[in-house]
């Protein structure tokens, strides 16, 4: 991190994606999806009228079944390594968060801890580079 960005920029861009990530999925969760507002109606199955609340749910059953939104997050966290790219690392640990949330907590915490040296030390691998092969 440089001197430059500063602690505000962190708080302002992906550390503050991810808190406002996390209150989100907690409010789906606990506030829609366990409070009964979802509709029992549609159960976990897509109902092609049942409107755009059954088709959240379905959605949401979808991303908990065999942990999904964890391997998806796991998959971002591997492609932000792989290319070096910060975006995929910021997708890596808003799906982390919300895979944590979202009852897939084992591949999120790892997609989250796989993303986050790529967010904190993200010009650490140039900046070495750069010190080691100048003569």
């Amino acid at each position: 991190m440089t001197k430059k960005s500063g602690w505000r920029a962190l708080v302002r861009g992906w550390f503050l994606g991810a808190i406002l990530v996390g209150l989100a999925c907690l409010w789906v969760r606990f506030g829609w999806l366990e409070a009964q507002l979802a509709p029992a109606a549609c159960g976990g199955k897509w109902v092609p009228g049942g409107g755009v609340a059954c088709a959240a749910k379905f959605l949401l059953v979808q991303a908990f079944l065999e942990e999904r939104i964890g391997w998806v997050a796991v998959l971002c966290a591997a492609l932000s390594q792989l290319r070096g790219s910060r975006r995929w690392a910021v997708a890596a640990l808003w799906l982390g968060v919300a895979a944590t949330v979202f009852y897939a907590a084992t591949p999120g915490v790892i997609a989250v801890l796989w993303a986050l040296p790529r967010l904190w030390f993200c010009d650490a691998p140039r900046g070495w580079r750069a010190r080691t092969s100048s003569p």
